[in-house]
């Protein structure tokens, strides 16, 4: 008998010692075969929910949100030195609040929205903004309410954008800005 042909006989039939070798190189080959698989298909989940998105999220839009909801408007609520910011604004919309002057805490926060947005992005055809949205919505685990809205431009394939959350109970104020290319 040769070294390389260990065998016994067992009951007159050959068999091969080696043969618990090769199995476990087979069941290791299934193993990372299936892995592989398993991985293409997240991977393809992934780049398809990727392709239907058109928004990216972008940290300059979540840093001009947060510096912009800490903007101080004309709208003092109960008294007069008290002015509130922009944040503080939206939810006093939604609440249907007025101000100290006697306009309405909604009409306050549209001037407000308007001015700075139309200051800060500059957006037109020949630009490379081509529009924005802002939007500020109550979200509760039993409706959704907008509270504002603020369009200038066109909006096309391309967008970036963030959103901004503020507590109010029993839900949040979603507040989003995107960006349109």
């Amino acid at each position: 008998m040769r070294a390389w042909e260990n065998t016994c006989v067992w009951g007159g039939n050959k068999m091969r010692i080696n043969k618990k070798g090769q199995e476990e190189i087979v069941g290791f080959v299934l193993v990372i075969v299936l892995v592989a698989v398993i991985f293409l298909i997240f991977v393809g989940i992934f780049v398809r929910q990727d392709s239907n998105s058109t928004r990216q999220e972008s940290i300059e839009v979540y840093q001009f949100l947060d510096s912009f909801m800490q903007h101080t408007s004309e709208c003092a609520i109960g008294f007069e030195p008290a002015y509130s910011n922009v944040g503080e604004l939206i939810q006093q919309c939604y609440s249907n609040s007025e101000c100290t002057t006697g306009k309405s805490a909604c009409s306050i926060l549209n001037d407000t929205l308007e001015e700075i947005l139309d200051l800060s992005w500059n957006v037109g055809e020949d630009r490379p903004i081509k529009g924005y949205i802002f939007e500020a919505k109550f979200d509760s685990n039993l409706s959704s309410n907008n509270i504002i809205e603020v369009k200038r431009g066109e909006c096309g394939q391309s967008v970036r954008g963030s959103e901004y959350l503020i507590p109010a109970f029993p839900g949040t104020i979603v507040s989003s800005f995107n960006l349109c290319f």
